[in-house]
């Protein structure tokens, strides 16, 4: 089953009432550049009692018992040929769930109020895919000598990529009878743990100032404190953490031992071996990534954090000051209204390809963007597809920022022009790339962006302002999530010789916290229990690290794009033809592959070092504005020092 903002089936065209209000929406957006689109589902369903709901679900039922009937139990006696008509048949099953389950995503996102009413909708669909749950046990569990006979039927051969995802991700490796022991087990034991851990870390409660807060709200809390109010409030944020971090690591243990069970009755002698192979990235490029990134620590983000508490007039400054405004760049920013946002973002794609435009204008023109904040509705922001042929949602809540329009608008638009590129060129299930590649398109777009807004803005503080911010993005995902995978790797590690208390896993998380800032920062005991809030760690282990990934192969193509294009019209057209043909390519394509084109070997250091000189030119291009926009010192504070070179 792929996740439902990876795909769905597409949808039917909206209604004429529909169409009229569509058309009057985006009238008044041209008139009024503050106004905010909000979604229509109707184009799905028109609610949850929907005629045509109950209608598809009766006929989803129908085929899952049809397709039960017919191939439960016997897929490993099935010809080649008969297995990948019966794929096939799967694709069109599942193509139909996701519609439903789609819904289910848009609805819940828009308004928190639509998880009870979507109750038995929901419970359902749990139940619906149950009874076809077999397919891909069964799938993953073939062993390797029965299954690959049946590859030289072209109806399977079609599969082979999906099929060499879905086996590495379900851990077909494990002995026969482990694997289904080991997936009924997960459900009680792993699932268990990490229901735990959320419950936990929902229910934990900072004292402040005569008040009990949640841990999100006492971080909103912090971005309006002064230096000392920061300190005290993390303080009392490390102390809630601190007092509940033995259950944390119980919760932690427990399931990095579930964990290492598995990979050593699979033969799996590397922790992080099994989301390699998810993401069809060998163990020696994925080391390569990290040794490389690693060792540009002392030059990027040491060098980056020297000149941060430089300009707060310091020489070490305290991790509370970390995510404070610089000295006078307070007031520097530029308030965007969405139209201005919209005409910025299709600007820059239709710059780089008026293909790119066309595609981000259709998640406008058909109505299926939602971009106002309100209550309840859910927090970040998505694109979801919908299916081939059709266009894909996108969710974010728009408040005028820099970072909205590049790093959110431009992003989800980014992920929405590669998923229709890859749908309507490979269809429904081959079009589930890993992460790392899903995140290129989005990551590039950025970057497309960012540069069209470095062009238009003129006041040198409001440019330093951007700068500082893109490469805080940029070290925060290229850098130090490749610090958090590891934090991982150690724990992991470590966790084999026994099992871990809070304060060792804490040291652990320290030290490679302290490597990644340098000595221009201070930590603290927040950043000391921090680690038990990020959930990928908990969820979905050695994720952490497709950010870093994606982040460098973006920067690497967009360098090789900056030169393409200084080279001239032909090598711009043909770097352009390239890109769209990565974008294209889906599951067909393997990791080095789709980056052949553009002569790039995932498995050098020259590949990665590539991706971070553009973090090293954005920082040269940041130190050269200290001259136009110096620090405004605290009043008695510290001449800033030179920076490094």
């Amino acid at each position: 089953m792929k996740n439902p903002r990876n795909g769905m089936l597409p949808q039917k065209r909206l209604q004429d009432d529909f169409n009229r209000a569509r058309k009057s929406a985006n009238d008044n957006a041209a008139a009024n550049d503050e106004y905010l689109p909000r979604w229509d589902l109707a184009a799905l369903y028109k609610s949850p009692d929907a005629p045509e709901l109950k209608s598809d679900l009766a006929q989803i039922d129908k085929l899952c018992d049809e397709f039960v009937e017919a191939y439960e139990g016997t897929l490993e006696w099935l010809s080649g040929s008969d297995l990948g008509k019966a794929l096939g048949v799967y694709e069109q099953i599942e193509a139909l769930r996701h519609k439903v389950s789609c819904y289910i995503t848009l609805m819940e996102s828009d308004d928190v109020a639509n998880f009870a009413r979507l109750g038995d909708l929901n419970k359902w669909f749990q139940e619906n895919g149950g009874k076809i749950g077999f397919f891909e046990a069964e799938l993953a569990m073939m062993k390797e000598q029965t299954l690959m006979p049946k590859l030289a039927a072209p109806e399977l051969a079609a599969y082979a990529p999906w099929l060499a995802a879905l086996r590495a991700r379900e851990g077909q490796t494990l002995p026969d009878g482990i694997g289904g022991l080991s997936a009924d087990f997960a459900t009680t034991s792993r699932e268990g743990w990490g229901r735990f851990y959320h419950e936990t870390i929902n229910a934990l409660r900072v004292e402040w100032q005569g008040e009990k807060l949640s841990l999100d709200d006492m971080a909103e809390h912090l971005s309006t404190m002064t230096l000392e109010e920061r300190k005290e409030g993390r303080a009392a944020m490390a102390a809630a953490l601190k007092a509940q971090s033995a259950r944390i690591a119980l919760c932690y243990n427990a399931m990095i031992r579930d964990d290492l069970i598995d990979n050593e009755l699979a033969g799996v002698t590397r922790p992080d071996a099994p989301v390699n192979r998810a993401n069809r990235a060998s163990d020696e490029t994925v080391d390569t990534m990290f040794d490389t990134i690693k060792s540009s620590y002392a030059r990027l983000s040491h060098s980056f954090y020297e000149w941060k508490a430089q300009q707060h007039g310091q020489e070490v400054m305290p991790r509370a000051q970390v995510g404070m405004k610089l000295p006078g760049l307070e007031d520097a920013s530029h308030e965007y209204s969405f139209g201005e946002a919209k005409r910025l973002v299709m600007k820059a794609f239709r710059k780089f390809s008026p293909k790119f435009a066309r595609l981000a204008e259709k998640v406008f023109s058909a109505g299926h963007i939602d971009a106002e904040p309100r209550e309840g509705k859910d927090t970040g922001a998505f694109a979801l597809p919908t299916g081939p042929g059709d266009v894909p949602y996108v969710m974010l809540s728009f408040t005028g920022s820099a970072s909205d329009v590049a790093a959110t608008l431009g992003h989800e638009l980014g992920h929405a022009v590669h998923q229709q590129l890859a749908e309507k060129a490979c269809g429904f299930f081959m079009s589930d790339v890993p992460t790392p590649v899903a995140e290129t398109a989005s990551i590039f777009a950025e970057m497309l962006v960012f540069e069209e807004l470095l062009k238009t803005e003129k006041d040198p503080a409001v440019r330093k302002k951007l700068l500082v911010d893109r490469l805080e993005n940029m070290l925060g995902n290229g850098l130090q999530q490749l610090a958090y995978y590891d934090f991982e790797k150690r724990v992991h590690d470590a966790r084999r010789e026994g099992e871990l208390d809070a304060e060792a896993i804490s040291d652990i998380w320290v030290e490679t916290q302290r490597e990644y800032y340098g000595p221009s920062v201070e930590t603290d005991d927040y950043d000391r229990y921090y680690w038990m809030t990020v959930p990928h760690f908990f969820d979905t282990p050695f994720y952490v690290y497709s950010y870093a990934f994606a982040q460098q192969v973006v920067s690497g193509l967009y360098r090789s794009y900056k030169t393409a294009e200084a080279e001239g019209a032909d090598a711009r057209a043909e770097f352009i033809e390239n890109y769209i043909g990565l974008l294209e390519s889906g599951l067909t394509k393997n990791l080095y592959e789709m980056f052949q084109p553009f002569d790039l070997d995932p498995e050098s250091r020259e590949f990665w070092e590539n991706g971070l000189s553009l973090a090293v030119q954005y920082l040269d291009e940041l130190t050269a504005l200290d001259t136009a926009v110096p620090a405004a010192r605290p009043k008695g504070a510290k001449a800033p020092r030179a920076g490094k070179k």
